[in-house]
Order: C-alpha cells, then structure tokens, then sequence
C-alpha cells in the first residue's frame, strides 16, 4: 500500500504465526510477560498491541500503563470456543480480536494496516462488542447448520448491521470467517482422528461433502483425503 510506513507493534509472547508476517515491515518487539511492559514504555510507544492469547487481567495492567491506554490491541487465539464471556475487553476501547487463522490472511492484515494508518477507526465498544459475540458464537457453533438471520438473532441484532460491522471491524466478509473457522477444524480432525472425509464434512458444518473437499483444496492446495496420507 503506498500511504503505508513501518509502524511500532509489541507482542506479547513470540509463538504468534502472525510476528513473522508482521515483522516484515514494522518495528517489532517481543515481550514474554506483560509485568516487562512498564520498563518498555520508557523507550517503545507501540501502534499496536497483540496478545497471542486472552489475557484479561494482562490487558486490564497494559491499558493502566498511562503511555499505552489509547494504543489498540488485538487478542489472538487458535480458538475462542472455550470463552463465555467477553465483558471484561468488550466494554473497552480499541480491542481487536481474531482467531490466529484469519489473522493470517490478507483481507485481516490490509484492514490491520488501514487501523493503524488511521484511516479506519476501530468500532466504539458498543458497537465493537457485537462483532465480538458474533466471533464467540461462530467459535461455538461452526459444526451447524447456521443461517445469518438466526446468529443475530442470538446477538439481538439485524442482519444487515452485523454483516456490515462485521466486516468493517475484521477486513473478512462473514461466511468467509467461518468457513476459515470449518476448514481449519476439518484439518485437525483430519490430522488426530480416523472419521471418514464426509462425517469430517457433516461435523465441520459442510452441507455437502464435494463442496468440504473443493473448498479445502482451494484453502490448502491439496483433498482431505491427500492432506491426511502427508
């Protein structure tokens, strides 16, 4: 992107898959524990917080370090299926979160680099909020049969406003989030169990089986059946 210069990004731990990407063109540190962040506010004010993780009472001593309040974060995970509440990061501001695998991708990352470059603003935590349940429901639910209408329904919503703050907040169209979710799901159950490639479809949330095996070879090059003979 041409408006874009290298910005200042502090990781909190170094396993995140997403360091690598983003130490190409910014200015990194890593961090193991957030207790060496005040020390670090001395010489590094950030652009960018990531925790490779959901750390609440972490991210409550980040936001107390006075030159880090107003500086965003976002909070990786591999899954947020395990969660049930969100309130402690939903109600504050400039909080991104993000499974690892969409953070990944493209549409994420241009988006990320529109935020920091100013020239999108992350959702206010009201609005913010419902995109964030939206990713926990998605989490839990992505074996079913899910329509768009019924997931707002659940976050109180229409569906129209959740697909457009949806993607306004995470740079990834909503469906295309979850079915990054169904094909990552589908990778390891190919990887730790020896279900057949349609129950590994039908669990996965795939409706239709030829659809499952074009999808995951578009994603990863390659069939679930050749995948699992790797």
């Amino acid at each position: 992107m041409a408006y874009w210069k290298p910005r200042r990004i502090i990781f909190t731990g170094s396993q995140s898959p997403l360091l690598k990407i983003l130490s190409r063109e910014n200015e990194t540190e890593v961090v193991s524990s957030v207790s060496f962040m005040a020390n670090l506010a001395q010489r590094f004010l950030p652009d960018l917080i990531v925790f490779d993780g959901l750390d609440f009472a972490g991210i409550g001593e980040v936001k107390a370090i006075p030159q880090f309040a107003r500086v965003p974060i976002l909070i990786l995970e591999d899954s947020f299926s395990q969660l049930n509440n969100l309130t402690p990061i939903s109600i504050m501001p400039g909080i991104l979160i993000c499974n690892t695998a969409v953070a990944m991708r493209e549409p994420f990352i241009e988006n990320l680099k529109l935020i920091l470059s100013a020239r999108k603003k992350i959702l206010p935590p009201k609005t913010g909020s419902k995109v964030k349940y939206a990713i926990l429901f998605l989490n839990k639910n992505l074996g079913r049969k899910l329509t768009r209408s019924a997931i707002a329904s659940q976050l109180g919503t229409n569906p129209d406003y959740l697909t457009r703050i949806f993607k306004a907040e995470t740079g990834t169209g909503f469906w295309n989030y979850l079915t990054i979710l169904r094909l990552e799901e589908a990778k390891k159950l190919l990887e730790t169990t020896g279900l057949m490639i349609r129950e590994i479809s039908d669990r996965c949330g795939f409706s239709d089986p030829a659809y499952f095996t074009n999808s995951f070879r578009k994603e990863f090059g390659t069939s679930p059946a050749a995948f699992r003979t790797m």
